[in-house]
């Protein structure tokens, strides 16, 4: 399957997903839809795995009559068979397939009942039945629990409910996982996409069951490294078991599979996605526990150990616990408000000393003092088992916008000298709300921790020396120095500028003075910023009113306004990316300005030089021609652009104006008072009822170009003064 059909099937899930989204919030709707695709997986399965044992005969799972003694002979072969091979059992009445058509067949057949929800709710029971007895049964036991098909949230009544619940069958039936390819893994993936896509919606809650797979992946190329076969794999805290399942994806194989999950849902959901990704159920032993207090894999060691637990949670700390073997020979335990190193010594109890262990803590696990500090000495002075120390950047994890980082450990390090320290808090990319790691910032931390390399601002290999006269202190800054150095300052570099600066303003406040006797107001005085705004405000509002008016050479009356559209006073062209541009606009390799590089309130007075150099001029394909100058009318406002006389192209964000009159700046302070009105445009679309048509028409009053060019000049001399008390 391509990625596009793959992108295309985890889209074709979310969407009916979504068909159960205005009844429940998210993290209800995903256990209801989870559950669903995993019932249609076990029957396509069960499927598949029936005809496979019945080639042989020559006939289809679906053609068995079960309550023939035929039938009931043929089953029982085939329950053996898919018990010890598949680990449950189905029979064809009970398959996905056939649910879903009853409940959609709008009771065309004579005495047929469309009603499924009892029928459902007896097959779902009768998969964990099938496996009672078995070696199976604890990994299907209770797997269904969290399916309440009597929740009045699918529905007033009953017929409400199945009706939802048949639309929603109706829907997944249509979809083909695929199953027959066995190199695919098409469905784990699509599974593990639409886990992420509810924890993105789930808020706090997203932190109980899913790991981004950003990071699961950090951990798991990090715990793998060197390796192509991994004996065995525990995560204590394995909430939906994407951080186990990653690991899978980067060797070759995985012998087994072991974790503990306090909350029972995500604990039901852990395994559906460990069979859904093709884990054999002997290959994993989950558990639901609380694994501080009530651990159940006590004595195993495990090759790799793995794990993303709850920040900061409380737990009893009791003093029974010092009896413990996984904490009794640190001398003291974890804060009972602060669960986080008690996860760490349980995690470390259960290292094979062959093996490696990554989890991700909070900030304050590095520098918290009292037995926390006590604990980090312990490990690293007593222990040596501490190996790496990773930054991550804030606001990674769904719901909590804490910086995080990741500890390494080993029990047998081969480099028992010194710890390396990693700051990726830097390296990542904003996608709306969240940050994250794009595959060259995780190719970076994993290519570092390998390499064990000092590098400027990112990392730095500290002696244990270091991190003992630091107290144990782990604070990453402390080692990892990514403050710019501060620039020397030359005072008499800084004093010409004052200097000059000082000059301009005098020469400035003498030109508007001119214009203000001119116009008979009082000149601005001082250089408060917010009160020459508000005085430049008022003089725009005054001059384009008419309430005052400039005076020709001879103190004669200009002309009266013009009513013009903006459509009549120049040419409208869209923008648009190069290869789309017409060629006479475009001229070969000229840069072009896209809406993320006009972000000045003003700017029409861009320097637009910064976009265009004269090397780039030469390399362009034809001659450049001179162009009037261009308004760039966009979502973020008005503003020209020309350069040494030579258009620049512009994104498709901006509507472009070509004015006929040369004096572009009247009209840029002009249009910029129809603003509110410019927001609601964008080239060639409709926002809020508004398209490019609307813009075209819209009406302005134009004086003659003289009295264009007294505004303009006398409205930049104020914006002058404004920037020069800025400087």
């Amino acid at each position: 399957m391509s990625d596009d059909q793959k992108k295309q099937l985890e889209q074709q899930l979310w969407n009916i997903a979504n068909t159960l989204r205005g009844k429940m919030g998210a993290d209800e709707f995903r256990d209801y839809i989870l559950g669903f695709i995993f019932y249609k997986y076990l029957s396509e399965r069960m499927y598949l795995y029936a005809n496979d044992i019945l080639k042989e005969d020559g006939i289809k799972y679906g053609d068995i009559k079960e309550n023939t003694p035929e039938g009931e002979e043929y089953l029982e072969v085939i329950r053996e068979e898919s018990l010890l091979k598949l680990g449950y059992f189905l029979k064809p009445s009970e398959l996905f397939s056939e649910i879903a058509k009853k409940g959609n067949s709008n009771g065309k057949a004579e005495n047929e009942s469309t009603f499924i929800l009892q029928d459902l709710t007896q097959i779902l029971n009768h998969i964990e039945q099938s496996t009672m007895g078995t070696d199976s049964e604890d990994d299907f036991n209770k797997l269904f629990e969290d399916l309440d098909l009597t929740s009045s949230k699918l529905g007033k009544t009953e017929s409400a409910k199945n009706e939802l619940i048949a639309k929603v069958l109706g829907h997944l039936d249509k979809i083909d996982f695929k199953l027959a390819d066995a190199d695919s893994d098409v469905l784990g993936d699509a599974y593990e996409y639409l886990i992420g896509q509810f924890a993105s919606g789930a808020g706090k809650k997203a932190g109980e069951f899913y790991t981004p797979q950003q990071i699961s992946t950090v951990l798991a190329r990090i715990v793998t490294m060197g390796k192509k076969k991994i004996k065995s794999v525990y995560d204590p805290t394995h909430g939906s078991g994407s951080l186990l399942l990653r690991i899978k994806k980067e060797v070759d194989e995985v012998s087994n599979f072991y974790g503990q999950e306090l909350n029972r849902t995500t604990y039901n959901l852990a395994r559906m996605n460990m069979i859904l990704h093709g884990v054999h159920y002997c290959q994993f032993d989950l558990k639901q526990e609380d694994t501080l207090e009530h651990p159940q894999h006590l004595g195993m060691l495990f090759e790799a150990v793995v794990a993303n637990p709850p920040f900061s949670a409380q737990w009893s700390a009791s003093p029974l616990h010092m009896s413990d073997d996984r904490f009794s020979q640190y001398g003291k335990l974890a804060p009972a408000s602060k669960a986080d190193f008690a996860f760490v010594q349980h995690m470390i109890y259960h290292l094979a000393d062959n093996g490696t262990m990554a989890v991700v803590l909070p900030h304050g696990t590095l520098f918290r003092g009292g037995a926390e500090q006590h604990i980090r000495k312990y490990l690293i002075e007593d222990r040596n088992y501490l190996d790496a120390v990773i930054g991550l950047p804030a606001n990674i994890f769904y719901g909590t916008s804490i910086p995080t980082c990741i500890l390494v450990f080993k029990k047998c390090r081969e480099t028992p000298d010194n710890i390396l320290f990693i700051d990726a808090s830097q390296h990542f990319e904003k996608i709306k709300n969240q940050n994250f790691l794009q595959p060259q910032d995780i190719d970076k931390i994993v290519f570092t921790y390998r390499d064990r390399k000092t590098e400027d601002k990112y990392s730095y290999v500290a002696p244990i020396s270091e991190v003992k006269k630091n107290d144990f202190n782990l604070n990453i800054p402390r080692y990892v120095v990514t403050l710019e150095a501060e620039q020397k300052i030359d005072l008499n570099f800084v004093n010409e500028l004052l200097d000059r600066n000082h000059k301009l303003s005098i020469e400035t406040d003498k030109k508007i003075l001119t214009f203000c006797s001119e116009l008979n107001i009082p000149a601005p005085i001082g250089n408060n910023i917010n009160l020459l705004v508000q005085y430049k405000k008022g003089v725009i509002q005054n001059l384009f009113s008419q309430e005052i008016r400039f005076r020709e050479e001879n103190s004669k009356e200009f002309p009266n306004w013009e009513k013009k559209k903006l459509g009549e006073i120049g040419k409208f062209t869209g923008g648009g990316t190069p290869s789309k541009q017409n060629t006479s606009f475009w001229n070969g390799n000229i840069p072009w300005i896209s809406s993320s590089d006009l972000t000045d309130e003003n700017i029409y007075k861009i320097n637009a030089s910064r976009f265009i150099t004269e090397e780039a001029i030469k390399q362009s394909a034809t001659k450049l021609v001179p162009k009037k100058s261009i308004l760039i009318v966009s979502r973020v406002g008005v503003g020209k652009v020309a350069v040494n006389e030579f258009d620049l192209c512009t994104s498709q964000d901006f509507t472009n104006l070509i004015p006929d009159s040369d004096e572009y700046r009247f009209l840029a302070y002009l249009i910029k008072l129809k603003t509110n009105q410019l927001l609601d445009f964008n080239q060639g679309t409709s926002i809020k009822g508004f398209v490019k048509s609307d813009l075209m028409d819209l009406e302005i009053f134009l004086p003659c170009l003289s009295e264009q060019t007294k505004i303009a000049n006398f409205l930049s001399l104020l914006d002058e003064k404004i920037n020069l008390c800025q400087l």
